[in-house]
C-alpha cells in the first residue's frame, strides 16, 4: 500500500500542477487487491496530499481504512471498477478545455491527432448527474468496456486504465486534444485525417488494446 500511496499523491500533485484540476477538485482511485480500491479524501487539495490523507474502500463502498472521509464520488469509480475486474485505476479531473467540451454539451472530434484515436479512440459525452451520487456510475457503466474515457457534461472528464499513471495520463492526453481541436477553431475549421487513414489509425487501436 506504501508504493500506491506515494505514487497517488505523486500524481495528484502532477494533475494540479498542470492545471488538470483546481481547489479541492477531482480525486483519484486504484485498486489495491481484488475486493480494496485505494483512494482520494473529500475535500483536500489533490496538490497537498499525504499518504496519510488516503482512504481505503470496499468494493461494496464501505470505507475501511484512512482517517478522512472518502470522497463522495468513488461510488463513480467503483461502477467503473465491477465493470471491468481488469481495470486498475480511475482518474477524475476537471481540465479546462475539456470541461469546456463538457458545459457546450459537445462530444471531442476524432480524426484530428494520431495520438487521440490511438491512445483515446471515441470518447462518449456522458448526460450530466448530481457529483457524488450512484446515478453517475449507472450513466458510465454501459461505456466502460468498448471505452477508455469520457466526458462529464457540466462536470469534467474521467479515464480509467491498468495503473494509475496510465490511466492519468490519458486525462493529460484528452486535455491536450481538446486544447487543438479549440485553438484550431479559433483560426478556420478542422482539417480531420482522412477516413481511410482514421480506419488505419482504429486497427492501431485496437490491437495495442489487445495487447495491453
Amino acid at each position: 500500500m506504501e508504493t500506491l500511496a506515494r505514487k497517488m499523491c505523486e500524481v495528484g500533485r502532477r494533475a494540479v500542477e498542470r492545471g488538470l484540476t483546481s481547489g479541492t477538485g477531482g480525486n483519484l482511485s486504484c485498486r489495491m487487491d481484488a475486493d480494496r480500491v485505494l483512494c482520494t479524501p473529500s475535500g483536500l487539495c489533490k496538490g497537498w496530499l499525504t499518504p496519510d490523507d488516503l482512504c481505503v474502500m470496499d468494493m461494496a463502498g464501505r470505507q475501511v481504512g484512512g482517517r478522512r472521509p472518502a470522497s463522495s464520488e468513488v461510488r463513480m469509480h467503483l461502477e467503473v471498477y465491477r465493470a471491468d475486474r481488469k481495470i486498475g485505476a480511475v482518474v477524475h479531473c476537471h481540465p479546462p478545455f475539456a470541461t469546456t467540451f463538457a458545459v457546450l454539451g459537445e462530444t471531442v472530434p476524432t480524426g484530428v491527432l494520431p495520438e487521440g484515436d490511438i491512445l483515446l479512440g471515441p470518447v462518449p459525452l456522458i448526460p450530466y448527474q448530481t457529483p457524488g451520487t450512484e446515478a453517475m456510475g449507472t450513466a458510465l457503466r454501459p461505456f466502460v468496456a468498448d471505452h477508455v474515457a469520457a466526458i462529464l457534461q457540466n462536470h469534467g472528464t474521467v479515464t480509467w486504465g491498468n495503473d494509475l499513471v496510465s490511466a492519468y495520463l490519458l486525462t493529460e492526453t484528452l486535455e491536450a486534444l481538446c486544447r487543438v481541436v479549440h485553438q484550431a477553431r479559433q483560426v478556420g475549421e478542422l482539417r480531420r485525417i482522412p477516413a481511410e487513414r482514421q480506419a488505419e489509425l482504429a486497427e492501431i487501436r485496437e490491437r495495442c488494446r489487445a495487447g495491453a
